[in-house]
């Protein structure tokens, strides 16, 4: 998987699961800071890496969209 891939399965997940927000940006940057970010199901992987899962973490999915680090 790429994490192209792994957006975009991202995105399709957040069709089908409500109640998910994005980190403020504080939290994803002492996600950072820790040398990790969480995905969307709350998995801890590295900050341009995906889950086993195959969520994208938060990272990725705010760079993809114009707002990560």
């Amino acid at each position: 998987m790429t994490s192209k891939e792994a957006v975009a399965r991202t995105h399709a997940w957040f069709e089908v699961n409500s109640g998910w927000a994005p980190p403020d940006p504080e939290t994803l940057a002492e996600w950072l800071a820790d040398g990790g970010c969480r995905c969307p199901d709350e998995c801890w992987v590295a900050p341009d890496a995906w889950c086993e899962h195959g969520l994208a973490s938060w990272n990725l999915v705010l760079t993809a969209m114009g707002g990560g680090r």
